[in-house]
């Protein structure tokens, strides 16, 4: 009936699960009705107490690590069970007990004690504290419940069906902890930790979820996060560590101090418009593309600096639409749907497979390589998790002749 050391108390249930839910502490906090000084020190307590990380900075904010995941979801279920119950046992006025927000577990052992032993004293027995403190209990917990859970009697005390059900709820929380140093120790065999990969727009998005496909089959327990966002946003996450590599065209150099390029494969500036567009029986001079609509990547990409130095000497500037769309998919089908050209990147697979709704301009564009790979931390060590993502994606993009 005891619980064993190890395990987490009242209270770190209650920050863990609130931390997970809101990520962010400061509402994790105000849920809870607590200072984020307090709730951090939950979080660190229950930490050090299962001697593991539940938490590391992430993109939206804290987010759970693997062994995190499983304790995470074992606080969700133990304290699921005690509102399930606090609806239960309602008032008479149908006010819903407070077990889930106030109990603490020496309150449920009290309750449960002295529902199977018949008697605070013998209670206090089986439980190897001082009566005073069981009796203290009962009195708090009749704070928390409004039905009545005990009937007194010159032999003892007569458990109420209200108390059974406590009994019964704290059996199964009771099971719920002793279970966790298991739960955690399946969740930490094999190769564990976070791959948290940034997505630029376009280029290699469906190469990092290849990989991320291969990688899980054979390590379930890794973490895996894919973000989509504009160079800036990202490279400024990987700075802070809230992601670990970006995916995509490379600046070649790198624009921001302290972070390195590996260049995997080539894409090419191709010109794109939908198969029935008039542009494809037009002449393709540089005047006649400028009288086109263009849909064109925001400033700063290497997208738009392209297409910036190919219009250059045109005798119009050609008429451009911006446009900040991350999903390739999401980009070709907005081409589909209009009469805009565009200008993506892509490598020599993606073009034979291209969508046969589209169809590429037949022109030679000079310079058109772009060079493709992950930018990360200059000189970070690479946690075994990340490098095992790199290996399989390197593999790929081997195998695929790109």
């Amino acid at each position: 009936m005891s619980t064993p050391t190890s395990t987490l108390s009242a209270v770190q249930v209650r920050a863990i699960r609130a931390l997970a839910e809101h990520r962010r502490s400061a509402q994790a906090a105000e849920a809870l009705n607590l200072g984020q000084p307090s709730l951090s020190r939950h979080v660190r307590a229950s930490e050090e107490r299962l001697g593991t990380v539940l938490f590391q900075r992430g993109w939206s904010g804290s987010e759970t690590t693997g062994a995190g995941d499983v304790v995470a979801r074992q606080c969700q279920r133990i304290l699921a069970a005690l509102e399930t119950l606090d609806d239960s046992l309602r008032d008479d006025t149908g006010r819903p007990a407070r077990l889930a927000v106030h109990a603490r577990w020496r309150h449920l052992r009290a309750v449960t004690a002295v529902a199977r032993s018949g008697s605070v004293s013998a209670a206090a027995a089986v439980l190897g504290v001082r009566q005073p403190a069981v009796s203290q209990a009962l009195r708090d917990v009749a704070g928390f419940v409004g039905p009545q859970l005990f009937r007194r009697h010159r032999t003892g005390m007569e458990p109420t069906p209200a108390a059974l059900r406590l009994a019964a709820v704290w059996d199964a929380i009771a099971g719920d902890l002793a279970r966790l140093p298991g739960l955690l120790g399946q969740s930490q065999t094999g190769l564990t930790g976070r791959v948290a990969v940034g997505m630029l727009p376009f280029s290699g998005q469906n190469l990092v979820v290849e990989a991320f496909a291969e990688l899980t089959a054979a390590h379930p327990h890794v973490r895996l996060v894919a973000i989509p966002g504009s160079y800036t946003m990202l490279a400024q996450a990987l700075q802070r560590g809230e992601i670990d590599l970006i995916m995509g065209s490379l600046r070649d150099p790198a624009p921001l101090p302290g972070l390195s390029e590996e260049p995997l494969y080539d894409e090419h500036f191709t010109m794109i418009a939908r198969h029935d567009h008039p542009c494809h029986d037009a002449p393709l001079t540089v005047a006649a593309l400028a009288r086109l609509q263009w849909s064109v990547a925001p400033h700063g990409t290497p997208v738009r600096r392209y297409f910036e130095a190919f219009f250059r000497d045109a005798p119009e500037p050609p008429r451009t639409q911006p446009c900040e769309i991350f999903s390739f998919a999401n980009a070709e089908q907005m081409i589909v749907g209009s009469e805009l050209v565009a200008l993506l990147c892509y490598n020599h697979e993606r073009l034979r497979a291209l969508n046969p709704a589209l169809r590429r301009l037949e022109i030679d564009l000079p310079d058109a390589r772009v060079p493709v790979g992950v930018t990360r931390v200059a000189g970070a060590p690479l946690p075994p998790a990340v490098a095992a993502f790199l290996d399989r994606l390197r593999a790929r993009i081997v195998a695929l002749e790109l």
